[in-house]
């Protein structure tokens, strides 16, 4: 198999790891309970596998979806882009979005083939408020039951103003209540700040998390399945377990975190078919993320774990990545603890 295909299958295999699974069952569950007006908020650590978390969801709650037949959209689903000046988010732009996203027979067909000019002259005389309007009406005569916003935490750059975000969400929260539909968003632990400042989402969302794999027994033991699943996926073009003998490395270098993970192996995998060698261990150091990159990614991370933090949360592992752990300098088999050593005469563990 060569590298190219390798990779193409790195990206479309669905690794159905424990986290993913726990926060589909829990989402799944959130959203079948929840009411028109309710919100439900998906987050975690970025490229967790969040998109692909909703694309499952909207399969399990709508079955098939056959718009062309019959002219209903239960689930919408939305990327909230900063496409405003500047690198900022606008609100405007963003219900044109919504628009395109619902098929609206007039606002939506900008950047189509059916009467983009008409479309376009409509869309830019009308205000935002009619374009809410609009919108609001599409929803329910597509019976949206379901509007996703990806990247919600995107919302943050609307303005200067910490304030902006916050009202841009209770304005999502007011459209959803008025369609009558439940509102997911979904985005990295940013998100939490800005839905925790909002008067309309404190004590009435769900939250759903989907975490990394912490320095636990349990987690390291499921990440080491991970990584066997990875494993077979390069075998072609790698060293025989490259990936479960180097565990400890990969570990600490993705912080716990599949979507950096797999990002990495990708890498990788590029960088052994650009040198014609197998994949090795060292290719794998030679291509991690630096001290740097893994700093600013884990503060972000524990910022965010903090916001999310339950009573029943590990207390370990939210100190295992408080600074950048350095690979280890020696390993044995992968995440097994040394032997403990007692003195002579004392081989029953207790003290004098």
């Amino acid at each position: 198999m060569k590298a190219s295909q390798v990779i193409s299958k790195l990206n479309s295999t669905k690794i159905v790891h424990r986290n993913w699974q726990m926060a589909l069952g829990e989402a799944f569950a959130a959203l079948s309970l929840a009411s028109p007006g309710d919100v439900v908020c998906i987050t975690g650590p970025s490229r967790a596998g969040k998109t692909k978390l909703i694309s499952e969801l909207v399969g399990l709650l709508c079955g098939e979806i056959h718009f062309e037949r019959d002219g209903i959209l239960p689930a919408v689903i939305v990327d909230a882009e900063n496409t405003g000046p500047h690198g900022r988010f606008s609100t405007r732009a963003f219900t044109l979005k919504m628009h395109q996203a619902i098929r609206h027979p007039i606002f939506g067909t900008i950047g189509g083939d059916f009467n983009e000019a008409y479309s376009r002259e409509k869309a830019e005389r009308a205000t935002e408020p009619t374009l809410r309007f609009a919108l609001e009406n599409a929803f329910r005569l597509r019976k949206t039951r379901f509007l996703f916003i990806d990247e919600a935490q995107h919302v943050r750059y609307v303005t200067k103003d910490s304030q902006g975000g916050y009202a841009v969400m209770d304005s999502w929260k007011c459209m959803a209540k008025t369609s009558g539909l439940v509102l997911v968003v979904v985005g990295a632990y940013p998100i939490l700040q800005v839905i925790g400042h909002s008067p309309h989402m404190i004590g009435r969302k769900s939250q759903i998390h989907l975490p990394r794999y912490y320095a636990t027994d349990h987690d390291l033991a499921e990440f080491g399945k991970i990584l066997a699943t990875y494993d077979q996926i390069i075998a072609d073009i790698a060293t025989d377990q490259v990936l479960t003998h180097s565990a400890e490395m990969l570990y600490h270098g993705s912080i716990g975190c599949i979507g950096l993970l797999r990002n990495w192996i990708g890498r990788a995998v590029a960088r052994s078919h650009a040198i014609v060698k197998p994949l090795s261990s060292e290719m794998l150091k030679e291509v991690m993320f630096s001290k740097s990159d893994l700093a600013a990614i884990s503060e972000e991370i524990l910022q965010g774990e903090k916001l999310i933090e339950t009573p029943d949360a590990h207390p370990q592992s939210r100190r295992d990545h408080s600074k950048v752990v350095k690979e280890p300098k020696k390993t044995g088999k992968p995440f097994q603890r040394k032997p403990k050593r007692y003195a002579p005469g004392n081989r029953t563990g207790e003290d004098d």
